[in-house]
């Protein structure tokens, strides 16, 4: 019996690439292709569903979306992970929303949290050390200002690792 591969939808921050590059052997492995980002929701559907009328309809909610100004603002955490906070977190959550909203069988994080954070994560599991180095490296260097123009659907391959299947433009010059 084979292993079901994920799959997830992810906002590109491009502009936080070089901020977050030094400690990217504290990501995990399988994931470390895909640029930095912002989860928009995951897990999505399994990777075998995942098909052309899927991708039309991705995106054709998705050009009905705004794209958005927004900036990494704060070095944050959660008990094993080190991240960066985007703001507005609102309009990040509206985005989450939205995709839920049309994939109800898909809660954020797979519902393991009462309250959905917007967050690019840094680095997962770091040593008390390593986060007290990201925090005084990254810190004086916020805010990075970015956009969310595009989302991205990655999907798990036979090996394990995440890649990008397909890219969605967000409608519309919102600022």
């Amino acid at each position: 019996m084979s292993r079901v591969r994920s799959s997830g939808l992810i906002v590109p921050v491009e502009a936080a690439r070089e901020l977050v590059a030094p400690w990217l052997d504290l990501v995990p492995a399988s994931s470390r292709e895909l640029p930095p980002h912002v989860t928009a929701l995951w897990p999505f559907l399994p990777a075998d569903g995942l098909d052309r009328a899927l991708e039309s309809r991705l995106s054709a909610l998705l050009s009905g979306l705004p794209a958005f100004d927004f900036a990494l603002t704060r070095v944050g955490g959660f008990a094993d992970v080190a991240f960066l906070a985007p703001e507005p977190a609102e309009r990040f959550l509206a985005l989450t929303r939205a995709l839920w909203d049309e994939w109800p069988e898909c809660p954020p994080f797979g519902g393991a949290y009462d309250e959905v954070v917007p967050h690019l994560t840094v680095a997962l599991d770091p040593a008390p050390g390593q986060r007290r180095e990201i925090e005084a490296v990254v810190a004086p260097l916020l805010p990075l200002a970015a956009r969310a123009a595009e989302v991205l659907l990655v999907e798990e391959d036979e090996g394990g690792t995440l890649v990008v299947r397909r890219r969605f433009a967000l409608g519309g010059p919102a600022a």
